[in-house]
């Protein structure tokens, strides 16, 4: 949009010049952004600083595991950027926002935009920001647009919900298509990136697709009265399982198929806890099919074992060696 001159008409409509309109408001509103943006950079270090207070300590070890779905544990905490790219930030980012670490189901950030610490040492800027950012979650964004210069459009994946992501730096490691995973945080009327946010590639939007298709099916079975909302509040850890199995630098589909092997049986399971299932026998049958598949397999592997190996030599049993004379 053309930037407005002071004596053009004013974009309202009125027939004022802008100057004599609408202009004071317009700056007041951008000098107001601008302290939001300055106090969002404030904020997040401080909401991650909250993380290492004794009020996490005891649960810590657990909420790591569960955000790793158990390939780590908190004694890999020191290596985790090694193992994992900026593996450190992103969980602690999921710590402040989504971890349910409160006796009552509460997140670090909601306790703290309801009782703000005096610690914190939080400005008035700082403290309206917070409310907004209570409900925040991890969640999965693809990117439509590339905007040169200012940020990108973004699409939430489960909800459809469109975002202008209104981030020059963030968006210059983006492309079209890819799909990211990410605390879209909004400061004001714009929205920025909180922390690390994981990178995929566009082939990885399929492969989710299935991942939630398997993990909301199971969910809801036993909760059939909760939203998606209500999905992501308690199962963002989700996301970053799917995220830690996807194929690095050489493809590992095996590691993918298992996690959706292990997910399928789970959904299998509670159906079957619900009584659940007569109508999914194709389903039951292609579970069936494959224990057989597997049992062949093993059976097969078993035989293949009792062989003799041509290229080893032949030892005696007790009953085959001759006396000796």
């Amino acid at each position: 949009m053309a930037k407005v001159g002071r004596n053009d008409p004013c974009p309202c409509g009125s027939g004022k010049k802008y100057k004599q309109c609408h202009e004071a408001a317009d700056r007041a509103q951008e000098d107001q952004l601008r302290l939001l943006r300055r106090a969002q950079d404030r904020l997040f270090p401080k909401l991650i600083d909250a993380t290492q207070s004794d009020e996490l300590a005891l649960s810590m070890p657990t909420l790591f595991e569960q955000y790793w779905g158990g390939r780590y544990t908190a004694a890999d905490m020191s290596e985790l950027d090694e193992l994992e790219d900026r593996g450190s930030e992103r969980f602690l980012t999921w710590l402040a926002f989504d971890a349910q670490s409160g006796d009552d189901g509460s997140t670090l950030v909601e306790r703290i935009a309801a009782n703000p610490p005096a610690e914190l040492e939080l400005d008035e800027h700082e403290l309206n920001l917070l409310p907004t950012w209570a409900g925040i979650r991890l969640r999965p964004y693809l990117i439509t647009e590339i905007i040169k210069g200012k940020g990108a459009l973004i699409q939430e994946v489960l909800t459809k919900e469109t975002f202008t992501l209104r981030d020059h730096a963030a968006a210059k490691r983006l492309e079209e298509n890819e799909l990211i995973f990410a605390h879209l945080v909004p400061v004001g009327e714009e929205y920025y990136i909180a922390g690390a946010a994981a990178q995929t590639t566009p082939d990885t939007v399929e492969k989710l697709s299935e991942f939630l298709a398997v993990s909301l099916e199971a969910w809801q079975l036993r909760n059939p009265e909760a939203d998606l909302n209500q999905f992501v509040r308690e199962n963002s850890y989700l996301f970053n399982h799917f995220i830690s199995v996807l194929p690095r630098e050489a493809k590992e589909p095996s590691r993918f198929d298992d996690l959706m092997l292990r997910g399928r049986t789970a959904l299998l399971m509670t159906k079957q806890s619900l009584g659940i299932g007569n109508d999914d026998d194709d389903d039951d049958d292609e579970f069936d099919d494959q224990a057989d598949d597997d049992q062949v397999d093993d059976d097969d592997d078993q035989a293949d074992n009792d062989q003799p190996d041509d290229d080893q030599p032949e030892t005696l049993t007790d009953s085959d060696q001759q006396p000796s004379k």
